[in-house]
């Protein structure tokens, strides 16, 4: 084989360009069929780099490495339907799929970017397109182990986050949702339980969403960093969203969290699959230590703010109910472990206030505790190390 022709086949791969059935790692049971288009793509490559064509033997060969790996992907796809997660089927992972970027994609935080797809302009000025399901599900298919797991535990909302945008952006974006909704009559107080009778909530028209002043450019100005250690100015460990971007490659985080609107008080918190559910009346230092070192919270993390905001945003326009209504005693104040405001050091909070008829985006003492005050926790479908 001429070596200018290996440069463009890895090693590995030169062994397969050979008149024979494929072989992979994984071997495919083929039909007659298949295996006949098979060796007669890799004999052609073959025939046609032995007359000089370079380029089309590349071309040829190309063809088959992709269709073959597209036979492995969709068997892949059967067997972790069949075998993996069974609790969260690709039909629901679809359908909650289709729902979170319907939803984005009319209110605004989705745009039309360069490339023709939808996505959002992130903080470093680089467009990110919204995650095809595709790309999902071989997310969780490579991660099936873990996620099978948390899973059986309850985490079986798909929460697709545009983590990338500018904070203050996607904070506008959530006031505009709770207008409409107030505006149409539809906005409605959390539930405990969904045959209770539906309440509509009151709304401050001039300020739908209180915002404490640390969040105005927090993520811009690094004001604000993301998955820290310990809630400490001096050993946070945690990371700007730039460094997360550049890390990454992501705009949007992909997680599954358990469709909780209404986060437990103490003593009412359910045990799912050997796991108990956080419940309130604890330091955000104390659940933050809980992630970190007790077997059952393994691989899970804080929600960011981005991740509460989308989560509000999603479960109203799908239900038409806010979360953390904590003054009605169906909700709680949420601590977002996954972020902190070291400099002041404090930890972002959220909660909707029937006094003030506003939603809330405040912070909190790590050390604060309170019988109303509760944390969420998600597991990410990929990047488990950021």
């Amino acid at each position: 084989m001429p070596t200018q022709f290996e440069k463009f086949v890895p090693g590995e791969e030169m062994a397969k360009l050979k008149p024979t059935s494929p072989e992979t790692k994984e071997p495919l049971e083929l039909t007659k069929e298949q295996d006949e288009h098979f060796i007669g793509l890799l004999q052609k490559a073959k025939q046609v780099e032995k007359q000089g064509d370079l380029e089309q033997a590349i071309k040829l060969f190309q063809q088959y490495k992709e269709e073959y790996q597209a036979l492995r992907e969709e068997k892949k796809a059967k067997d972790f339907e069949k075998e993996g997660l069974e609790a969260l089927p690709q039909k629901e992972i679809k359908e909650q799929y289709e729902s979170q970027k319907e939803i984005f994609e009319k209110n605004g935080i989705l745009e039309k970017l360069s490339s023709g797809e939808m996505g959002i302009k992130g903080i470093d000025d680089k467009e990110y397109a919204f995650p095809k399901i595709e790309e999902i599900s071989k997310m969780m298919r490579e991660n099936q182990e873990i996620l099978k797991t948390k899973i059986e535990q309850g985490f079986t909302k798909l929460l697709i986050v545009p983590f990338g945008m500018k904070l203050d952006d996607l904070i506008e974006r959530y006031k505009q949702v709770i207008l409409k909704h107030h505006k149409a009559g539809k906005l409605l107080a959390t539930k405990k339980d969904p045959s209770e009778k539906d309440d509509k909530l009151e709304l401050d028209k001039k300020e739908p969403v209180y915002v404490s002043d640390e969040y105005k450019n927090a993520d811009t100005k690094g004001k604000l960093v993301y998955y820290p250690k310990e809630f400490s100015k001096e050993n946070h460990q945690g990371k700007t969203k730039e460094e997360i971007l550049e890390k990454t490659k992501q705009g949007f985080n992909i997680l599954l969290i358990e469709d909780l609107p209404s986060i437990p008080r103490e003593g009412k918190g359910q045990e799912v699959g050997g796991r108990k559910q956080f419940e309130t009346n604890k330091t955000p230092n104390e659940y933050l230590e809980a992630l970190q070192t007790e077997s059952i919270y393994q691989n899970e993390q804080g929600l960011t703010p981005e991740d509460q905001i989308a989560y509000a945003i999603l479960h109203l326009e799908q239900t038409n109910h806010v979360i953390d209504d904590y003054y009605s005693g169906n909700g709680s104040v949420s601590y977002q472990l996954g972020a902190f405001f070291f400099a002041s050091g404090y930890v972002p909070s959220a909660y909707w206030s029937r006094g003030l008829q506003w939603a809330a985006l405040d912070r909190s003492n790590p050390g604060d505790r309170s019988d109303n005050d509760g944390a969420r926790s998600a597991v990410r479908v990929s990047d488990f190390d950021i």
